[in-house]
């Protein structure tokens, strides 16, 4: 059975094989060395866009705790991963059963009204055709969230709670330079389209869900701004080698605080088996590809296919439409020809047919002489 990790980004990696494989070696130089070019000290570190990669960078809580909350700008005092069984979810393509995988962790965090508990979502997928899925799971969240609170002590019991969703993308979602985008429900007074505070935003946040998009592709195209976009630049695919498993990252690109990160990442390059999961990834997204291809193919023959079969329909009931309509003609013809011939006028001839008297005229006047 074929395996299609979540985080897999389409088109972001290169295939290596054969002797580029042989070079890689899974064996990496991964200690921060010199480097002559003016950059000063540089890391080597395992790519993160990899999914294989990503699920052993936020398998360190802590790690995962500096990731999120950077990103999402609030404090997470307790972050705990969801079951491995809630973030497995099976996928039909054509003749493949495929596992698609999420990482996800419902988290406890600091706000200005206290505490709460947050399903923070880590989805990273470059494909427009895993909205409707994302939109389904995110849906399944409520329910299971919504079950674990009502499981839990009486002091949470029939408590709601606000979903976060972060979303990293291989391709730009927006037509704009950003890297990272918020998007945050604002409720506005219609009529004036002015922000209102709402009293009880228990009810709103429940009801709407937070979310970031990070896009890739963007990160690095402009200055970094925040902690979070200074974060985000180990994933920026401009510091990969030529051996796109595994990136080279100046030291001064990254703050000290994101050091731990770059650390665990650097341990991963060093890891011969990761470096085999990230090339049967490359095997696997190319396949992936390849089917994709073929069914969007397939799907386009059937449809010139129709088009030709609607085309030749148009026209053979146009045909017929030509042929009742000059049968129509010459039954006026006749109708003229026999009602002038019994005496009737020109005007009332033009009367009951709708003719005007100048086509009642050249009717009459084009009849086959009778021998």
């Amino acid at each position: 059975m074929q395996v299609e990790n979540f985080f897999t980004l389409k088109k972001s990696v290169e295939h290596i094989t054969g002797k580029e494989a042989t070079a890689a070696n899974d064996v990496v130089a991964a200690a921060s060395v010199p480097c002559g070019d003016g950059r000063g000290e540089v890391i080597l570190i395992a790519n993160p866009i990899y999914d294989v990669v990503f699920k052993y960078l936020m398998e360190d809580n802590e790690i995962a705790k500096l990731v999120i909350s950077t990103i999402i700008g609030e404090e997470i005092v307790d972050l705990q991963p969801n079951p491995q069984e809630r973030t497995t979810e099976k996928v039909k393509i054509k003749g493949t059963d495929l596992s698609t995988q999420r990482l996800d962790f419902t988290a406890r965090i600091d706000t200005v009204k206290g505490q709460s508990v947050i399903l923070v979502e880590m989805q990273k997928d470059g494909t427009d055709e895993e909205i409707e899925r994302f939109q389904r799971y995110i849906g399944e969240q409520y329910l299971y969230v919504g079950e674990k609170m009502n499981k839990q002590t009486s002091k949470n019991k029939n408590k709601v709670c606000q979903i976060y969703t972060i979303f990293f993308w291989g391709e730009t979602i927006a037509a704009n330079k950003f890297p990272l985008i918020e998007t945050n429900p604002q409720s506005n007074y219609r009529a004036k389209r002015n922000a209102i505070k709402i009293k009880n935003s228990r009810i709103t946040d429940s009801l709407h869900h937070r979310s970031w998009n990070i896009q890739i592709k963007n990160l690095g195209k402009l200055p970094s701004r925040n902690e979070a976009e200074e974060l985000l630049a180990v994933f920026n695919q401009k510091y990969c080698t030529k051996d796109k498993h595994v990136m080279e990252l100046p030291m001064t690109d990254i703050p000290q605080k994101f050091h731990s990160v770059l650390n665990r990442l650097n341990k991963a390059a060093l890891d011969p088996d990761l470096r085999r999961q990230m090339r049967a990834q490359d095997e696997f997204d190319i396949f992936l590809e390849e089917r994709r291809a073929k069914d969007r193919a397939e799907g386009e023959k059937k449809g010139e296919a129709k088009r030709k079969k609607l085309e030749a329909q148009i026209a053979q009931k146009d045909e017929v439409l030509a042929q009742t309509a000059q049968a129509l003609a010459q039954k006026d013809i006749n109708f003229v020809l026999n009602t002038y011939n019994a005496g009737i006028s020109v005007e009332d001839i033009a009367k009951y047919t709708g003719l005007t008297k100048e086509d009642v005229l050249n009717i009459i006047k084009t009849k086959p002489e009778t021998k």
